[in-house]
């Protein structure tokens, strides 16, 4: 469990493969209307027509007209050359979902790398960039890409912005490269207890809690009240089973402000673990039949203290 997810970013998602761009706004304010003549084009499937228009603007003496047009044209590419794919992950599952062409991914970074050149603080560039590559199973370039892009973006939303891409790789099941992307954010922002505390998130999805338990007290000392990382500091030592001290940190975290379905899914594991590392079913079984579903709470039908609820 990470303790930061990806936002809901205000984009225009084009069609279901594309590239989701921010909108491009005018001096005045308005949405440009480069913007809208190639969107409006892809939505609709006219793509050669989009490519053509935007090709067209290549040429352009007007700057937004030039960076839209690499914007479109990345688009077409990934239109063209997109297709339904089966994404196999780490942790041994995987998904049906999106996939481009490596023609197509090439295509498309040609693209983006030469709006980024024209439109260097163009923020929804630098995001989709790290979509396609992360999309595209190129972890090493994504790593690359972040590097590249946290030190030429200077805009709000930081970090933020690239902490969302290392959400995204725990929820995917690739914590070895959602690992190595924090690594790369940590370089940059080493204080922020975020981006500190998913290193140790990771190196727990890893099976690695010694590594990630400096990690982890290193967030929790940076911000005693974020909910999250104080759980994943007593799920390492749980795992390392260091018991006692895992309970403190369990039961603080059930006490801080946390979103109701995580902390109902925490309430469940606390119960759990009440029952089956402290021996203690007085305490943990109401937690159990409370919190967990009916499935997750087989550590409490025998209990003879706390009959089971029906």
């Amino acid at each position: 469990m990470l303790s930061a997810m990806r936002r809901s970013l205000m984009l225009s998602l084009i069609f279901s493969t594309s590239l989701a761009f921010a909108q491009t706004k005018s001096s005045g304010g308005t949405e440009s209307s480069a913007a809208q003549r190639w969107q409006a084009l892809i939505a609709s499937g006219k793509v050669d027509a989009a490519d053509r228009l935007c090709t067209a603007w290549t040429t352009s003496s007007e700057l937004n007209k030039k960076v839209e047009a690499q914007k479109c044209l990345a688009n077409v590419a990934l239109f063209k050359g997109s297709h339904l794919a089966l994404n196999g992950n780490e942790v041994g599952g995987g998904t049906l979902g999106e996939g481009y062409s490596n023609e197509a991914v090439n295509t498309a970074l040609v693209h983006l790398n030469e709006g980024l050149r024209l439109a260097p603080q163009d923020v929804s560039i630098h995001q989709g960039r790290l979509h396609i590559l992360e999309v595209a199973g190129r972890y090493d370039e994504m790593d690359k890409a972040l590097e590249q892009s946290i030190n030429t973006y200077k805009g709000p939303g930081t970090p933020d912005l690239w902490l969302s891409y290392a959400a995204e790789l725990a929820n995917y099941g690739q914590p070895t490269a959602g690992l190595h992307l924090s690594e790369v954010i940590l370089k940059h922002y080493p204080d922020n207890p975020d981006v500190v505390g998913n290193l140790g998130a990771f190196y727990n999805m890893l099976h690695q809690p010694e590594n990630g338990l400096p990690y982890l007290r290193r967030a929790v000392e940076l911000d005693p009240d974020d909910a999250i990382d104080t759980w994943n500091l007593g799920w390492a030592l749980v795992r390392l089973d260091q018991f006692d001290e895992a309970d403190k940190w369990m039961a603080r975290s059930l006490d801080l402000k946390s979103d109701p379905q995580d902390l109902r899914e925490r309430k469940c594991l606390y119960g759990q673990f009440l029952v089956t590392k402290r021996k203690n079913a007085a305490k943990g079984c109401p937690l159990v039949r409370t919190a967990c579903e009916a499935d997750d709470q087989s550590v409490c039908k025998e209990d003879a203290t706390t009959p089971a609820l029906h």
